[in-house]
Formats: structure tokens, C-alpha cells, sequence
């Protein structure tokens, strides 16, 4: 009886502090004067880096570690109205905050020419190394992606909490992104669903839509001439007046390619947000990194920073792309903690790569799912949506469990007394195994792992490695008469290594195990040309950054022959191999076609997620040889090559005078390469 108080006493001891890990509140944001709610403003505790934003209908919910909820202090701030603070643990119901509008004649409104705009701008850029982080930090943030069909309803979202490393705003280097956990929901049918495909760097979107750090060119003062800029009034964020400068393209100039508005502090002549697009013009620009490009009708964006400390930081981002054939892209950040101290960078194996797509990272959703992680509110539709997604399952659940239950076993037994009455024993016993299968479409549609291909190419350059000893060969070509038509005798060296370049290609068919197929070509001076195809397995012996070891067993077929020397003849025309030699002038080779077992291992360490670099060995082995000379004709535009046997009676070779048919190099041979992988 003791044991079970102690363990009932034990288990709501740790329910409590499990519950207490975190301190939340809930509210709204309104106007004071109207009563409208604000969407997307601030609210947070600064002096600890937590935030979240408004939804549309003005409401938040904000999560706090429980141990700063006494000393926190909850900020609300919004463009255009009074700051509000109060202590968040006096906060312990729902509450609704009325924010006022500031005064307008905080600020005198002056009228600036343009080169005054243009200077307060300069002004903002050169102060950027005293506003913003000059060394790296790490942030957590919160990515959602959403798309809609022409018709304004949603196919899918997909969300997930997000590590983000920010380096200094004095680096022109992105930043590195590792998931912490992510979720999606797909709103159309799956079968459909498999049609579309995702956006690949999305969540990159707390580097790519930082337009300070990116320096945007309507900041950037080698566009200037490409814009025009009006200040188009003064406004108050944190209690302290804000330049609203307005920019367009400047008479049509195709380099000022968007429009919109920047908000500058006036004391400190910080940027605190932008709203912008792309201009028609602008849009036509497919190769506009980090910016979105392509095949859009339209691209904006909404930007804000916020201030920690002495700092101001990155602190959320909108963007809404318009498709030309209907419908909309949407991407948001919202950065939720923000670590000010100097960060190392994010562990190697964590970082999402920026060709990945964020929506074959996340799994199914889960209303529950982000527990104590802050997150962006939901659009209005959006989240009516998903209330309409969930009612359907709930609803499928029920009606699948009675109607269709009871029409598929219908169904099942209509299938099989057919097969019975056509089907031998093999057929009725695989009927066994068919029964046991799940018949639900969602079920299946959930289950079935699609199999995929994935391919891996690789470049290298690397060295062929013979042996041979130094020999006098002569080569001469009969006529059916056995007169000679070229004839060549010279020293021949045996070259000691080949210069290559190697291509070869990975057929992943999981994880380690591969297909490889592969060529190798020399630069010029002798004959060198080899197809290969076998198989491959790979094991990674980090945990850390990858350092891969690969073993392959491939067939290769192998062409290569070394350059004697040239000839010349008096013959005239003649025919080799079927083709007509008019030149007086042939380059003679001799040399073996092989096919052997080509054994390698290789090195490959990952300097990046789309880059290795390897260091790979192969061992020759022959099994198949045959010996022939190359007859190449010079002296023409279009050149005749042609290769034939040796055991041919219209060729003679001598090898220090003695008839000769074997080859020049060893049997056995090495090959060494250094390339790259391009994942």
C-alpha cells in the first residue's frame, strides 16, 4: 500500500513539473480607439528573446520557460501605435489589450527631396554594422509553407520548427538550417497530391528574405539610379518616430525591378521592416537568388526586425508568390527565440541542404504536435481548412467503419468465388495472402513506400598506371597480294601512366548498395576508351560529417592502344576494315581490347550537402584480351579510323625483330583518381 501512495505521489509530482516547464498566455490585440483587432503585431519578452505575432483576428498565444515568467516583462508593438509592457506573471487569465495610436505630431513630417531620402538610406546601410549581429547567432524559428489551386483552396501546408544559423551581417555567407520537428496536411486527395511537387529551399527563408543582410538592390546604393525614393510620412515603433520612405522603378529602367516601402528608425537609422514586390519586369528574371524567380504573375514580401538588447534581428517574413495559371504560394518565418551570444555553426549532420524540399522533410499533422514551441498563427481560411480536413476524417472514420466495412468484405467474397471457380491452387493460395490485405485507399495510400531511384554522378581525373619494358616494333599492312601498303618500324618506350578524365554515375537502390556505370577517356596522344558497369556498397564511418568508404566490383571494357608513329605511303588509295584510306599520311597504334574485373575502393569525405570529394583506387584484372592496330588517316577533314586484329593475315607485327601478337603492358594494371560528387 505504501509502494502504490509513493508511486501516485511520485507520478503527480513529475506530472506537475512537466506541466510547469512552461508558462503560456493567451490574448488579443485591439485597437484602443475602434476596437478592430491588429494582426501581426509583436508580442514577446525581449529580454529573454521570446516571441510569437498576432493572427488575423488579433489573437496570440505566447510560451515562456516557467522560470522567467516572474521576471519577464510581456511587450506588445506594432507600426503606428504605443508600446505596451506588463509583467507577465500578473498575466493569468486571457487577456485583451488595447493598444494606442501614437500621437501623429510626434514628428514633424518634413518634405525631403530625394537625395535626402537617398542619404537617409545611406545612413542605414552604413549603420547596419552597429544595428545588426557582427558575429553569428542562433535563432529558433518557425517555417510554414502553404499552396492553393486556382480556385483559392488549399492542397497542403506544411510546418516545422526550425534551428537557424545566422552568420554576421558583415558576411555575405549564408546561413545553415536544421529541423527540429515538422508536420503536414494534405487537403485534396492523396493520388492527386503525388502530381504536385514541393519548393525546394523554402526553408531557407530566414536567410533569403533578410534584405539587410542580402543588401537588396533598392538599398543598395549602385541602384540608386534605377529608383526613385519619397518620404511618405513619419510613424512610431517602440515609442520612437520611423521614417516610412516609399521606392518604384525610376522611368522604366529595368534594373529598379521592385516597389514598395522601408521603415527606417530615425535616431538610429535602423531598418525595422520593408514591404515590397517584384514589378512585371523584375518577374521575368528566372536566376534571382535568394529572391524568388520564374514562372510567377506576382512576388511580395513583408519583412520585420526587432530589437534585443542593443541589436536589432531578423524577426519574420511573408512572402506570396501569384502562379501564372492560378492559385498561390506562400511562405512565413517567424523567429520565436533568439540566442544574441556568439554560436557555433549547426552540427554537420543536422544541416538541411538548400535544394531539399520542406515538404518531403515533414511528416503527417497533428493539432497537438508543437507543445511548448511558439508558432505563427493561421490565416483565417487556413484554419477553417483544416477544420473542414479534420470533420472529413472524423466523418470517414465513422462511415468507413460501417458502410464500407461492410460493402469491401461484400466485394471480397463476390472477387473470390470467381477466382475459385477460374483460379489452379497457386492462384487460390495467393488469394490466402491477398486477404490478409488492408483494402482502406487512405490506409494504402499511407503504407505503400514508393520506390525511388536516386543518382549520384561523379568527375575525376586521375592516372592509369602500365608496365611494359622499352622493345623495337614494327608494323606493316599487306594487300590481299602481300605487298606491303603501310609499313612503320620504330624504339617504342611503353608510356608508364595514362592521363584520364573519369565520369561515372550511382544508381542508388537504397541507402548503401548502388549500380555504377561508369567511362574514362584519355586527353589526346594515345587511344584510350572504357565502358564499365557492375555494383557497389558504401558505409559512412562518422557520426559527424560524412566520410564514406566504397568498395565496387564492375566489368570493364577496355580500349587501349599506344601510338607508334606515323607513315607514309605510295601505295595509293586502299581499303581497310571496309573503308577507303586516301591519305598519304597514317598515324599507326598498337594496342589490346580487354575486358576484365575492375576492383575498387575509394575515400569520399562531404565538404558540403551537394559536394564530396573522393579519392578512388581500381585494380585491373583481364580475362578477355585481344590484340589489334589502329590505322588513322591525316591530312583530311573528315578522318578515317579504323582497328583491325592482329590475328589478322593482312597485318605483320615484329617485336625486336621477331613475329610478335601479344601486348605491350602487364596484364594487370592500376588505376588512381581525386573527384568530386555532385549529389
Amino acid at each position: 500500500m505504501r509502494l502504490k501512495l509513493f508511486l501516485l505521489t511520485l507520478f503527480f509530482c513529475i506530472t506537475h513539473i512537466a506541466q510547469a516547464q512552461t508558462y503560456t498566455i493567451r490574448g488579443k490585440i485591439v485597437d484602443a480607439e475602434t476596437g478592430k483587432p491588429i494582426a501581426f503585431a509583436h508580442v514577446g519578452v525581449p529580454e529573454y528573446g521570446y516571441g510569437t505575432a498576432t493572427s488575423e483576428t488579433g489573437t496570440f498565444i505566447l510560451k515562456i520557460p516557467a522560470r522567467y515568467a516572474r521576471t519577464s516583462t510581456l511587450s506588445v508593438s506594432f507600426l503606428g501605435y504605443e508600446n505596451f509592457k506588463k509583467s507577465a506573471y500578473e498575466i493569468r487569465e486571457y487577456i485583451t489589450i488595447k493598444l494606442k495610436p501614437s500621437p501623429t505630431n510626434l514628428v514633424e513630417i518634413l518634405v525631403l527631396d530625394e537625395r535626402a531620402v537617398e542619404d537617409i538610406i545611406r545612413k542605414a546601410v552604413k549603420a547596419i554594422p552597429k544595428n545588426y549581429p557582427t558575429h553569428p547567432t542562433t535563432v529558433l524559428g518557425f517555417y510554414r509553407e502553404s499552396r492553393t489551386d486556382k480556385n483559392g483552396d488549399y492542397i497542403y501546408i506544411a510546418e516545422g520548427v526550425l534551428n537557424i544559423y545566422k552568420k554576421s551581417y558583415r558576411s555575405k555567407g549564408e546561413g545553415q538550417v536544421s529541423l527540429v520537428q515538422g508536420r503536414q496536411v494534405v487537403l485534396i486527395d492523396p493520388e492527386e497530391f503525388s502530381s504536385y511537387s514541393g519548393f525546394s529551399s523554402g526553408h531557407q527563408a530566414g536567410h533569403r528574405f533578410d534584405f539587410v543582410k542580402n543588401r537588396e538592390d533598392f538599398i543598395d546604393e549602385d541602384y540608386f539610379e534605377a529608383y526613385k525614393y519619397w518620404l511618405k510620412g513619419v510613424t512610431t515603433y517602440n515609442d520612437r518616430p520611423v521614417y516610412m520612405i516609399g521606392f518604384d522603378q525610376n522611368e522604366n529602367d529595368p534594373d529598379g525591378r521592385m516597389k514598395g516601402t522601408m521603415y527606417i528608425d530615425t535616431l538610429s537609422y535602423a531598418f525595422l521592416r520593408a514591404e515590397f514586390e517584384i514589378l512585371p519586369d523584375g518577374l521575368r528574371k528566372f536566376n534571382d537568388y535568394p529572391l524568388y524567380a520564374g514562372s510567377w504573375r506576382g512576388n511580395r514580401y513583408v519583412v520585420n526586425y526587432k530589437k534585443l538588447e542593443d541589436k536589432w534581428f531578423f524577426s519574420d517574413a511573408l512572402r506570396e508568390g501569384d502562379y501564372r495559371d492560378g492559385g498561390v504560394y506562400t511562405n512565413e518565418i517567424l523567429i520565436t527565440e533568439i540566442n544574441p551570444k556568439r554560436s557555433k555553426s549547426l552540427p554537420y549532420n543536422e544541416r538541411l541542404s538548400r535544394g531539399s524540399q520542406f515538404l518531403k522533410l515533414t511528416g503527417e499533422y497533428d493539432e497537438d504536435f508543437w507543445k511548448d514551441y511558439n508558432t505563427s498563427p493561421l490565416s483565417v481560411k487556413l484554419e477553417e481548412s483544416l477544420q473542414q480536413q479534420q470533420n472529413n476524417q472524423k466523418a470517414e472514420e465513422v462511415f468507413d467503419s460501417t458502410f464500407f466495412a461492410a460493402l469491401q468484405a461484400q466485394r471480397d467474397s463476390a472477387m473470390r468465388a470467381r477466382m475459385i471457380e477460374t483460379a489452379d491452387s497457386q492462384m487460390l493460395g495467393e488469394l490466402g495472402e491477398l486477404g490478409e490485405i488492408s483494402t482502406s485507399p487512405t490506409e494504402v495510400a499511407r503504407q505503400v513506400k514508393r520506390f525511388r531511384l536516386r543518382f549520384q554522378p561523379s568527375i575525376a581525373a586521375g592516372t592509369h598506371l602500365f608496365e611494359g619494358s622499352p622493345s623495337q616494333i614494327g608494323i606493316t599492312y599487306l594487300d590481299e597480294n602481300s605487298e606491303a601498303i603501310v609499313s612503320f618500324t620504330d624504339e617504342l618506350d611503353p608510356n608508364a601512366y595514362e592521363i584520364l578524365t573519369a565520369f561515372d554515375m550511382n544508381i542508388f537502390l537504397n541507402k548503401n548498395l548502388f549500380i555504377r556505370w561508369g567511362s574514362q577517356r584519355d586527353f589526346y596522344t594515345n587511344i584510350y576508351r572504357e565502358k564499365a558497369l557492375g555494383i557497389g556498397a558504401q558505409v559512412n564511418l562518422s557520426r559527424r560529417r560524412p566520410f564514406l568508404v566504397r568498395a565496387t566490383a564492375q566489368h570493364s571494357n577496355l580500349k587501349y592502344a599506344q601510338r607508334l608513329g606515323q607513315a607514309t605511303t605510295t601505295y595509293g588509295e586502299f581499303e581497310a576494315a571496309k573503308k577507303t584510306f586516301k591519305s598519304e599520311t597514317i598515324n599507326l597504334y598498337y594496342g589490346s581490347r580487354t575486358h576484365n574485373l575492375k576492383v575498387g575502393a575509394e575515400l569520399s569525405i562531404e565538404l558540403n550537402p551537394g559536394l564530396q570529394l573522393f579519392a578512388r583506387g581500381n585494380y585491373y584484372i583481364p580475362f578477355a584480351t585481344r590484340e589489334d592496330i589502329y590505322l588513322w588517316e591525316r591530312d583530311r577533314f573528315f578522318r578515317k579510323k579504323v582497328s583491325i586484329p592482329v590475328s589478322d593475315n593482312q597485318v605483320l607485327v615484329t617485336r625486336d625483330g621477331q613475329p610478335f601478337s601479344g601486348s605491350l603492358v602487364e596484364d594487370n594494371s592500376m588505376f588512381f583518381a581525386i573527384g568530386v560528387v555532385i549529389r
